[in-house]
C-alpha cells in the first residue's frame, strides 16, 4: 500500500511546486509616498519642477528563473506623472512655491529616473529578490547648480514568487526612499531657497 501511495505524494508535490511557480507579467504603476514635515526653509521661493522618466527601457526585471521561465516585470509613471505631484506637494511643504519648468524659471529642480531594476530569482527552496532605483537630481537658481545621484536598494528573501501587491509595493517603497534623499539633501534644498 505505501508503495502505490508514495509516488502519488511525490506527484502530487511537484505539481504544487509547479503551480506555485506560475506567476503573470506584471506591470507596476509608480505611486511614491513621502513624509515630509512642514517647513519654511524654501520662504515662498518660486521653483521650476521637471519630472521625467529617463529609462531607456520601461523593462524593470523578471520573476522566476531567468534561464529556463520567468515572467517580466515593468514599472512605468502614470499621466499626470505620480512623481511629479509627490515631489511638488514635499516642496510645498518645505515653504516653496512650485510650477511646471520652463527656460524662463529662475530656480529649477530636474529629477530624473534614470534606473530602476526589480527581479525575483528563483533558487532551489527560494526567491531572492532585489529592487534598486537611481534617481538623478539637478538643481540650479541664477548663479549655481548642484547634481547628484540618489540610489536605494532592497534585498529579500521568500520561499515564493512575490505577487503583484508585494512587487508594486517594494518598487514604490524604493522609489520613495530615493525621493526622500534627494528632497532631504540640505544642499540641493539651500541652493533652491537662495
Amino acid at each position: 500500500m505505501n508503495a502505490k501511495i508514495a509516488p502519488l505524494l511525490i506527484w502530487f508535490a511537484l505539481a504544487l511546486n509547479a503551480q506555485g511557480c506560475a506567476v503573470a507579467p506584471q506591470t507596476v504603476r509608480l505611486a511614491p509616498q513621502l513624509q515630509v514635515a512642514p517647513s519654511d526653509v524654501g520662504r515662498g521661493a518660486l521653483i521650476g519642477l521637471d519630472v521625467n522618466d529617463a529609462r531607456p527601457n520601461k523593462k524593470t526585471g523578471i520573476i522566476g528563473d531567468e534561464k529556463i521561465k520567468f515572467v517580466t516585470v515593468a514599472a512605468e509613471d502614470p499621466s499626470p506623472s505620480a512623481v511629479y505631484r509627490e515631489a511638488a506637494d514635499a516642496l510645498s511643504k518645505l515653504g516653496f512655491r512650485v510650477e511646471p519648468a520652463s527656460d524662463t524659471s529662475a530656480r529649477v529642480l530636474r529629477i530624473e529616473l534614470t534606473a530602476l531594476e526589480y527581479q525575483s530569482l528563483k533558487r532551489p527552496f527560494t526567491f531572492d529578490t532585489e529592487a534598486k532605483v537611481t534617481l538623478a537630481a539637478v538643481a540650479r537658481n541664477d548663479r549655481d547648480r548642484f547634481e547628484r545621484r540618489y540610489e536605494a536598494e532592497e534585498m529579500s528573501t521568500s520561499g515564493s514568487p512575490p505577487s503583484q501587491s508585494e512587487v508594486a509595493h517594494t518598487i514604490n517603497s524604493q522609489v520613495s526612499k530615493a525621493l526622500d534623499d534627494v528632497l532631504s539633501d540640505r544642499q540641493l534644498i539651500a541652493l533652491l531657497a537662495k
